[in-house]
């Protein structure tokens, strides 16, 4: 049965929870409830199937329950019966500041990986983009922090992020596309309960489920894609997206989303040109020079964004744990100025960022560049909020 919270959302019980004596169990996700006078209410309710009428859930109560999943959009459902993400080793989350406008981000980790050249995998990145960004988010929650690229106190500005987990892939099981269904799925609880999804990678196939899932909420979608390729193989005859083609499937399932890719180089053997006229490119080259804020200004002008980032923009001198590096890359100061430019002429809705792998080495630099651009997010939308302010210049020569 179908029902729905105060708002109208729809809902429906997460069918892989199970009554296992006195509690509400979810083994795919590792969740156990104890199945309180109210919750075994619900549970019985949306248990029938004779019509009965639809259960409303007080704003506070859909919150809750949907947090912990016991209740998902109907869409998902299907997906969620195999469990939709576990909570992560290294569970994230960062306060929303008190003059915070945006919707908080909600965390994803999707160490999805659909196969490649041998070596460091990017599905085996996840813990260590969580690790990085656990150490930035300690500092920018302290209320006492200074940005110097704000002038700032990004603290009481921050949009803030509640951490969702890591989808529950079963790499003996799963197939691609059964991992992107699932994917698909939770962004879409995520969706629901009004957080923009933030997803960390895993390998750019992902970028098909999460940007799809968004799409599907907001038909305006306008897409900036930082890659130094341009993903656009044709799809053939294969069941999902992969890394190489996953914007070919974006745009075939939403002919409205706009697109427009920053960072590409090299050679391309395999272009699908069934998509020519739906996507804009900035070269690496081009996104050096000063025209291209402009370009960037001029494409999201306050439309609905996703932010979607293959780490290999950047040149392999600082970002060589990649499984296709391309020399000739953006610099980090140059990708974090663009990226800024995104968060304040965009609505940005969503984002993914992929494709770090683990460094044998143990530094782990390019994940850390990685976990720089969530920083950079962050603090472009705190700067929104905040403004700037002291401490004042005190060159010589001037007054204090």
């Amino acid at each position: 049965m179908t029902s729905a919270d105060r708002s109208g959302a729809p809902w429906v019980l997460n069918p892989a929870f199970r009554i296992q004596g006195g509690d509400l169990v979810n083994e795919a996700e590792d969740t156990r409830l104890t199945l309180t006078p109210p919750l075994r209410e619900l549970w019985e309710l949306g248990e029938r199937r004779d019509g009965a009428p639809a259960v409303r859930l007080t704003e506070e109560a859909d919150k809750a329950l949907r947090r912990i999943r016991l209740i998902v959009p109907p869409d998902a459902s299907a997906a969620a019966a195999g469990g939709l993400a576990r909570t992560a080793g290294t569970p994230l989350s960062l306060p929303a500041g008190t003059r915070a406008a945006a919707a908080v981000w909600g965390l994803i980790g999707a160490p999805v990986d659909l196969g490649g050249p041998p070596g460091p995998r990017p599905k085996d990145a996840v813990p260590v983009i969580r690790q990085a960004l656990a150490g930035r988010f300690r500092l920018l929650a302290q209320p006492g922090t200074w940005s110097w690229t704000l002038r700032a106190r990004p603290a009481e500005g921050l949009p803030g992020l509640v951490d969702h987990g890591d989808l529950a892939v079963h790499p003996q099981t799963d197939t691609g596309a059964a991992a992107h269904e699932r994917l698909r799925a939770l962004v879409g609880t995520v969706l629901a309960q009004g957080h923009r999804p933030l997803v960390i990678g895993g390998d750019h196939s992902i970028g098909y489920p999460v940007i799809s899932a968004v799409a599907g909420r907001h038909p305006a979608l306008r897409v900036v894609h930082f890659d130094a390729h341009a993903d656009r193989r044709p799809a053939g005859n294969a069941v999902t997206a992969d890394c190489g083609n996953f914007v070919s499937w974006v745009l075939s399932e939403h002919p409205h989303v706009a697109w427009l890719t920053i960072g590409v180089r090299g050679v391309d053997t395999n272009l699908d040109q069934a998509t020519n006229g739906r996507v804009s490119y900035l070269t690496a080259d081009e996104a050096r020079a000063p025209e291209a804020a402009g370009t960037i200004a001029r494409f999201c002008a306050g439309a609905p964004v996703h932010l979607t980032v293959d780490i290999d923009v950047l040149d392999p001198a600082y970002a060589p744990d990649v499984v296709y590096p391309a020399g000739g890359g953006l610099d980090p100061a140059t990708l974090t100025a663009l990226v800024r430019g995104v968060a304040a002429a965009g609505r940005l809705v969503a984002s993914d960022l992929v494709e770090a792998c683990p460094s044998p080495s143990g530094r782990h630099l390019t994940a850390a560049h990685l976990a720089d651009l969530v920083e950079t997010v962050q603090l472009a939308e705190a700067g929104q909020v905040v403004g700037r302010g002291s401490p004042v210049n005190n060159f010589a020569g001037e007054d204090a």
